[in-house]
Formats: structure tokens, sequence, C-alpha cells
């Protein structure tokens, strides 16, 4: 089972903030989808707000590719608990 996660969101109606375990968030991502059934655990999805990924090393025999995203992107990834490749943190 998944740790809990504890998701804020302030502001409105037209402008929010949304914090994932204090952590802001809201740059990162482009919209959060939030289901909620009678005795069900609330089921969160979020849309990340990457605009452009570079994919670079794309050769047939190449061992690794490289993908860059924005730094928003990388810190909501590191906020939904995502750990970056060893020589990236």
């Amino acid at each position: 089972m998944n740790e809990p996660r504890k998701l804020t969101l302030t502001g409105g109606p037209l402008a929010y903030t949304a914090t994932l375990d204090g952590q802001d968030i809201s740059q990162g991502i482009r919209r959060l989808t939030i289901d909620v059934g009678v005795g069900d655990v609330p089921h969160v999805t979020a849309e990340l707000a990457i605009h452009a990924i570079e994919v670079t090393e794309l050769g047939v025999k190449a061992p690794h590719i490289v993908v860059s995203m924005p730094n928003e992107a990388r810190a909501a990834l590191i906020a939904l608990g995502w750990t970056p490749p060893a020589g990236e943190r």
C-alpha cells in the first residue's frame, strides 16, 4: 500500500496553489482531477505541465537516452515520489 500523502489546495475561484506534503507543486502541474466515492479513499490524478521533452542519443545501439524536462515538472515528480537517476540528484 502507498504511503499516505497530504494534498492541499488553496486559493480560487480561478487560481489555486497545490501543495503535496508541504511542497508547492503548482508550477509543475497542468491539471488535478480528484475522484471521491462514498467509502473509498480519494484518488488524485495529476497531469504534469511538460511543454517540451528533449530526447537525445537515440541510436539503435545506444545504451541509454537522455530526457530533459522543465524544472517545475521535475520538482513535481520528486514530490510525487520519483527518485532521479543517481547522477542527476
